[in-house]
């Protein structure tokens, strides 16, 4: 056998490629994966306790919040997700689009387990007026990434003045509708009654 038609020996520019969206697919594919098994492994269910699975969880309700498809939470995913864009964009500008989204899932699937670790679900919990928060379902949690992925493919669309413009308005949906958010969370988390 030749050394040209032995795989083994094969260069660089004469391997086969896999298809690049391909790999980032099946890359998304087992983040999301192993996001799910972890969070099954910590005990959260598969859909809300409540034996009622909704599109739309709309009224306040500390057993359905976090466990359906969504609820007022989505859009605070959806701003993370433009968030991540315009960080990841501007971190790695030359980056393709593919690369960059999934660096994204990763950085939601990270912030997915991190959000139902103890701790943390404590820590939302705990502060006074907070929205009582018992961790997502696994449901949740992957339209959560799903939502995710919207906002950072819609903030690659669009100028970052509308990202901006965007991304208040998201916040300030969840503020008025749920007396919560990114912003007034952390102000709690920190120890601010607001």
């Amino acid at each position: 056998m030749s050394r040209s038609a032995d795989p083994f020996f094969e260069t660089e520019a004469e391997a086969p490629v896999p298809p690049r969206r391909a790999v980032q697919v099946l890359l998304v594919v087992l983040i999301v994966a192993t996001k799910l098994l972890v969070l099954a492994a910590l005990g959260h269910d598969a859909v809300c306790s409540c034996g009622t699975i909704l599109l739309f969880q709309h009224a306040f309700d500390a057993n359905g919040n976090s466990q359906q498809v969504s609820d007022w939470y989505s859009a605070l995913h959806v701003l993370f997700g433009l968030g991540l864009f315009v960080f990841i964009d501007r971190m790695r500008p030359f980056w393709g689009l593919g690369q960059k989204a999934v660096v994204a899932i990763m950085g939601s699937a990270i912030w997915e387990v991190v959000e139902n670790l103890p701790f943390t679900i404590a820590l939302f919990h705990a502060p006074s007026g907070a929205v009582p928060y018992t961790g997502d379902s696994l449901l949740n949690s992957f339209t959560d990434t799903l939502f995710v992925a919207l906002g950072f493919f819609v903030a690659a669309k669009i100028p970052l003045w509308a990202t901006i413009l965007l991304g208040l308005a998201l916040e300030l949906a969840v503020t008025l509708a749920m007396d919560d958010g990114m912003i007034v969370g952390s102000l709690r988390i920190l120890g601010l009654d607001v």
